[in-house]
């Protein structure tokens, strides 16, 4: 009857699902988002050599009295020079993918979008240094305006390319890239003009496209994704889509990840400047402490299985799926046991999830774990990912050995549950 429920909630959701997954927009805000993830990592790691190393308040000051400052220079120009600019290059980055589903240049339509993204940004004036743009605007706190600047600039590129009268028509014995770039001049040229009577209108409305958008739209994604009821309704349907067999990543992170690259870049900002920490949820604290394994804490049911089922089946399955899951590669538990439209394991997945969030919150708000600001990669094992990402903090490592605890003893009843649910059909079948 479970099953049967289940098989019929999938029917109405995968379709759903399946759409949203497949918008171009959330396509384009994710391979944007991954494009800049190599500089993400790259600036995080200077930051924590920075820190732990290489600061007032590192091992080189502790061992020999001397915080090698000159050295730290260095992973400040890399940090300021990724960071300071993320939103530009998200810009970029997104216009550029968007373009290429839509099979435009993606040069012109990436460029196109970077200037449309700067017409809404303000501009400054000094003496000393003549116009300037604030990287407040460029960093992360412009991200959301990146995005949707990135996105209209495209598609209204792609509109007014439409109209053959707006395309100046090259005879075929010029080089294609030059036909290209003189056939896109008037839509390009309309492009940015509508973006600069928009600067223009919100100048006279004295509120900048960037102060509109961060108060209108990132403001209360940050206050909903920071909120305790917020955070469990989103994580009980993340995981909720996974037991029906959906990447909820690929639907969820577009919006999600962003979000959690804001918070993760004002915790970085603050521990270089030693001033208060922006929030908890960051992409780091999602894999140190939630999704150990993979999504649903997959490790955690490996270990419950190999030391509790008795099934030769999930056994081999437990042992074929470890060393992913030490890598936080879930897929060959999820699909190969599976956990996907199974209900015995849906619910301590959703569980085992949550309990990993509550903990982990409680551990760094109570200053037992340190806050995340590193961002590592995904794939680094689980313990070792809280011990880095939190910039050596002890306490999250312990904090990470004690979800993981928690979740195999979540998981446990259910996989003996599963255990009795197969031996009676065993022996009737004998």
């Amino acid at each position: 009857m479970k099953s049967g429920f289940i098989d019929n909630l999938s029917e109405k959701i995968m379709p759903l699902a399946a759409k949203i997954g497949g918008n171009r927009w959330l396509g384009a805000i994710r391979d944007g988002y991954i494009a800049v993830m190599p500089l993400v990592i790259t600036a995080s790691l200077f930051t924590l050599i920075n820190s732990v190393i290489l600061g007032p308040n590192g091992l080189t000051n502790m061992l020999f009295g001397n915080p090698f400052t000159e050295a730290q220079q260095l992973g400040g120009f890399i940090s300021s020079a990724s960071m300071s600019v993320l939103g530009l290059l998200l810009a970029f980055t997104t216009s550029k993918a968007l373009s290429k589903q839509y099979g435009l240049d993606t040069s012109i339509g990436a460029t196109t979008a970077v200037v449309c993204y700067l017409c809404l940004t303000p501009f400054g004036t000094s003496d000393e240094i003549g116009e300037y743009v604030s990287t407040g605007y460029l960093s992360s706190t412009g991200m959301f305006t990146a995005f949707i600047a990135a996105i209209l600039a495209v598609e209204l590129y792609r509109f007014l390319v439409g109209f053959d009268a707006l395309v100046i028509k090259m005879p075929p014995e010029v080089p294609g890239g030059i036909a290209r770039s003189i056939n896109s001049i008037i839509p390009v040229a309309l492009t940015v003009i509508v973006f600069g009577i928009v600067r223009v209108l919100s100048t006279f409305a004295g509120m900048p496209v960037n102060d509109l958008i961060t108060s209108w739209v990132q403001t209360p994604l940050l206050g909903l994704v920071n909120s305790p009821i917020g955070l469990v309704v989103i994580y009980f349907c993340y995981m909720m889509l996974w037991g029906f067999g959906i990447h909820s990543a690929s639907i969820m992170n577009p919006i999600l990840e962003p979000l959690f690259l804001i918070t993760l870049t004002a915790n970085a900002e603050a521990v270089a400047s030693g001033g208060a920490m922006a929030g908890i949820m960051t992409k780091p604290f999602l894999d140190s402490f939630m999704f150990m394994g993979g999504a649903g804490n997959m490790l955690a049911l490996v270990i419950a299985i190999l030391l509790g089922s008795r099934r030769a089946d999930y056994r081999t399955v437990a042992k074929v799926g470890l060393v992913p899951a030490m890598f936080n590669i879930s897929e060959p538990i999820m699909f190969g046991l599976p956990v996907v439209m199974n209900p015995v394991l849906i619910i301590p997945m959703i569980l085992a999830t949550l309990a990993g969030m509550g903990i982990g919150a409680l551990s760094t708000s109570l200053g037992i774990a340190g806050y995340t600001y590193i961002m590592t990669p995904w794939v680094t094992p689980p313990v070792l990912g809280a011990l880095l990402s939190t910039g050596g903090s002890v306490g999250a490592a312990l904090t990470a050995v004690v979800i993981l605890v928690v979740a195999v003893l979540i998981y446990m009843p259910f996989v003996k549950a599963m255990d009795r649910e197969v031996e009676p059909a065993e022996n009737e079948g004998e």
